[in-house]
């Protein structure tokens, strides 16, 4: 049996790391022999073991699996996947597969590692930030940011900054400088991940590091991969919280309309997150609960 998924559309790497155990899912409905391939931009899914390859062109499948971004479908369709408790199960729905592990995983391997022998490991407490600010919607600003790591470092955290673009000039930077996978090796040295619900934050679950993660339009308990421990940070007064969750086709129409913009995420106060992150260094239990298990 040989199947192809057909990634459609500009999936995020977070949304991309979720369609992991949709492989597993296709190999277990299917049974032994089955051949998975994949088709269009599958970031970390690639390096799934149970992958056969990348589709050729003009190879013929006895079944293609379509994963549509909203790009790719009605909005209203599409709201009924965003409203799901689940990403993995959204992604897992497209092939109506319910694997038996459900947690993504990163398939890392020697050579992924070994930038570990390359980036000081100065002590621990090891905190990564992702403080790449390119959505105000999703994103906190820098200068936040800059003061979180700041009273990080001077408490004797080794700060170690990660991300693609912005940085904050506090502690060891590897910003721009790693791939994602090598990004994924540190983050599993890290006893903390802090940053907004982004690709960083999935690899990071994946790699079995506790997350602080700030969250803005979507529901916290969507993005939480099974086991993981995920401490959430939101605004406390923002009526509209999670509108992507709760009304996503109304949202792609009139984008944000809380006064003033973006305000689910500027009202997250810097105390907020410098408490959510002494909380999870000292080993805390989030109070959120994933919908599929408990969170660690």
């Amino acid at each position: 049996m040989d199947v192809a998924i057909d990634y459609q559309g500009g999936w995020g790497l977070g949304d991309l790391l979720c369609s992991d155990p949709l492989v597993l899912g296709l190999c277990e409905q299917h049974g032994p022999g089955t051949r998975v391939f994949l088709n269009g931009n599958a970031g970390n899914v690639a390096h799934n073991p149970h992958v056969a390859g990348r589709a050729a062109p003009g190879q013929r499948f006895d079944r293609i699996v379509e994963v549509k971004l909203f790009t790719h479908m009605d909005p209203v369709a599409y709201g009924k996947l965003e409203a799901m408790p689940s990403l993995i199960d959204h992604m897992c729905s497209y092939a109506g597969v319910q694997p038996r592990e459900r947690r993504p995983k990163l398939w890392l391997d020697a050579a992924d590692m070994a930038v570990l022998r390359r980036v000081p490991l100065l002590g621990k407490p090891r905190v990564a930030i992702c403080a790449d600010h390119v959505d105000p919607l999703r994103h906190w600003p820098l200068e936040r940011w800059f003061t979180v790591a700041t009273v990080l470092q001077e408490s004797g955290a080794q700060v170690i900054e990660i991300g693609r673009q912005h940085r904050l000039g506090v502690g060891t930077d590897l910003v721009g400088k790693l791939t994602m996978r090598e990004t994924a090796a540190v983050l599993s040295a890290c006893n903390l991940f802090v940053g907004n619900n982004s690709g960083p934050f999935h690899y990071a679950q994946a790699a079995g590091v506790p997350c602080v993660t700030l969250f803005s339009l979507a529901t916290p308990q969507r993005f939480v991969h099974p086991g993981a421990t995920v401490h959430v940070v939101q605004a406390g007064s923002v009526d509209c919280l999670n509108c992507m969750t709760r009304q996503f086709a109304t949202m792609q129409r009139t984008g944000c309309t809380a006064t003033p913009r973006g305000r689910c995420m500027t009202e997250i106060r810097e105390e907020q997150v410098l408490d959510a992150i002494d909380r999870a260094l000292q080993g805390a239990v989030p109070e959120l609960s994933s919908p599929a298990s408990s969170l660690c």
